[in-house]
Parts: structure tokens; sequence; C-alpha cells
């Protein structure tokens, strides 16, 4: 962790607790930071390379990559939550066309538990999508007119009313009952796993819900999804990108305001340890992750980046100096790379979005009404 990723923590609590929570933020980082030894800037991988050529490339690279992430254990396929509660009260408010909230737990790892919420449309149209959340712990913030807040509480509003179900997914340590945050520490012993590596705490809550939800309908009395989706902001865009990459059974992913290439961020925001930890990304770049999650039969990749943004992968964070070139410029240039190699596989989708009317780092209605919803309808 590094004093450079202060600006992220620091946006990262708003409403009630904005305040105190930022505080609690700058203080628990300053003093990680200090007894790490790390005030340094990471040395960043250069992924500016698009390295999967073909359709075996591709297959063998998402072989790589869920090795390093899972170890002997593979993909962890016939997994399912550790805990599922039934008809819950809904942990957000104001929603409406919702039939049931049910509540998924997992055991992870000692002292870690993730946490995932099932949204069941009144009227399903049998297609479910998965709304992960970043450094957040609460799925329940501003759902008014305005563009406020982080967004997710309309996201989940918004695809309620279009009869989806919503799979609403939290990251490690950041859930109600535990907002402590400290990525970087998964990835240090003790608590690093025997078998592969921490960043599959980031990404199996969303696998083990899908295994569930894909088989259990009957047993559970929920819709017979058909089809899954992903969206997520910040650093659940981050996971949405690399879940995406790994599980093909994303159809249409819309990653928001979640990663650029590692080769644009110097001088800008970097992340926590996940975004950037180097034996992952040796592997697989963000362009071949992009294009990893775009590449397959009906398969859609939406990247949207919030132009204004106040935390991380906007204009602001983004130093020309260093770079080269100005901001647009240079995010639309990897754009325009990724679909070429998509042409070349012969099939997949890849778009990037720039929303120039989110005045913050959220998912705006703007976003919502004029890239997510047309997305998904699209695929129908």
């Amino acid at each position: 962790m590094t004093l450079r990723m202060i600006p992220k923590w620091l946006s990262a609590s708003r409403g009630k607790s904005r305040v105190s929570g930022r505080f609690l933020c700058l203080g628990w980082l300053i003093g990680l930071a200090l007894v790490s030894g790390r005030g340094a800037a990471p040395e960043l991988i250069d992924d500016r390379t698009i390295t999967i050529q073909n359709a075996g490339d591709l297959e063998a690279k998402r072989r790589q990559l869920i090795d390093y992430v899972w170890g002997t254990d593979g993909f962890p396929s016939l997994r399912f939550p550790t805990t599922v509660l039934t008809n819950i009260p809904s942990p957000v408010q104001h929603l409406t066309h919702l039939r049931r909230v049910d509540e998924f737990r997992f055991s992870m790892a000692p002292g870690l538990q993730g946490l995932a919420y099932h949204f069941i449309a009144a009227k399903p149209n049998r297609q479910l999508v998965v709304v992960h959340h970043g450094h957040s712990c609460t799925f329940d913030d501003d759902a008014g007119p305005s563009e406020t807040g982080y967004g997710l509480q309309r996201t989940i509003h918004g695809l309620l009313r279009e009869g989806y179900g919503v799979l609403g997914v939290f990251m490690p340590h950041m859930r109600p009952g535990d907002c402590t945050g400290g990525h970087d520490t998964l990835f240090v012993q003790p608590n690093q796993p025997s078998r592969g590596s921490a960043i599959k705490y980031f990404l199996e809550p969303t696998a083990l819900s899908l295994n569930y939800l894909q088989t259990q309908s009957s047993a559970g009395s929920f819709p017979k999804y058909r089809r899954f989706h992903m969206t997520g902001l910040s650093g659940g865009g981050w996971t949405t990108t690399v879940y995406a990459a790994l599980d093909a059974r994303i159809e249409c992913s819309v990653p928001v305001a979640g990663t650029i290439p590692l080769y644009l961020r110097s001088g800008g925001s970097v992340g926590d340890l996940e975004q950037y930890e180097s034996g992952f990304y040796r592997l697989a770049g963000y362009p071949d992750l992009y294009v990893m999650g775009s590449s397959g039969k009906r398969r859609r990749q939406i990247q949207i980046l919030v132009r204004r943004d106040d935390c991380c992968f906007g204009e602001r964070q983004h130093d020309v100096s260093t770079v080269g070139e100005p901001y647009e410029t240079a995010m639309k240039g990897y754009e325009v790379r990724v679909q070429s190699r998509l042409q070349q596989l012969g099939s997949g989708s890849f778009r990037l979005v720039i929303d120039r009317v989110a005045p913050s780092h959220m998912i705006s209605h703007h976003a919502i009404s004029t890239v997510l919803i047309p997305a998904l309808r699209a695929a129908h």
C-alpha cells in the first residue's frame, strides 16, 4: 500500500459517515505505509502489448491465470455458498419490482468471510446481472434523481425494473459487519493462501454464487437463469474485468471506473495490490484481460471511465507529461488495439465509453440509461 492510493480511500466513505470514515482510512493507510516501509510508488508491468494472437493463446492464457489464482485446486466449479438465507429483509431501501432477497455467505479463510445478496425480480426475464461493489460497505447509497452517491442502489433498482435478477457482491473486508479494508495484507504471510493467490478471495463469491444460481433454482425457488452478465464500480469494476476474463459464463460485462492498462498509470492512480500484483499481470496485462473478457460467441465488454472522476482513472489522475498523450487519446488507443485483436479472433466486442456527465466516482444515471441497460437489452 502506498500513500499514492490515499485519494481512492479518501473518497470511499460518503454519506452519513463521510468525515469520520475518511479520517479512519487516512490514519490506517499512513500507519500501514510507515510500518511496511513501502513509501515509494510500485513498479508496474508494461502491459502495452496484447500477447493473445489466436484462440489457442486465449484458452492457454485463461488456464495459466486460473492455475495462478487457484493453484492445484482449480476453478471452484463445484462449490456453493457456505450459507444461504432466504427471504431476508432487503438491505437496500426503496427498491421496486422486487420479489425477494436471499443472502449468501462464504467462508474463504480464517477471519475472512464473503457476502452477497440475491435480489429476485418481481417479473423475471431469466437473466441475472452481478453487481459488484468496490471500496464501500453498503449498496444502500443515494437513490435520488440527481447524479450523487456511488450509484449502486440506482443500478440495482434499474435492473430489477427491467426484470433482471441481481447478485450484489462485496469485496473482501468491505461489507456490512467488516469494513476494515486492508487488501494488501491478504497478499502477505500469514494471510496468503496455501494454494494459489489471494486474488481468489476477490473472485470466489461470484463464482460460487453463479454455481448455485445456475443449478439450484428448483430447490431454492428462484428463476432458472439462462444467461449471466456483470457490472461493478471501482474495485468492483476491477473484479468485473478479471472475472469476465476467467469465466466465460459472463456474456455482457460493464466495468465502471475499475481499470486502465498499467502502462497508463505512471503518475496517476495505481490502486491496491490486486490491481498490479506482478506475478498475475506478467501472465496477462490488462489489454489481454479485455480481450479475454470480450471474446466469444455473444460476449461483449463495455468499459466505462468517468472523465471527472475524483478517485480513479479519470482525466484528473492522468499524467500527460508521463504518458505523452491527452487523456482521451491515450484511453482510446488501447480500445482500438483490443478491437483489432477481437476482429482477428473472429468473435466478441469491446468498447470504451467515457462518461462526461458523471460529476465524480460513480455509476451515473446517464451510464445506466445510455450504456448498461441498452447493452443488456442488445444481449437478449
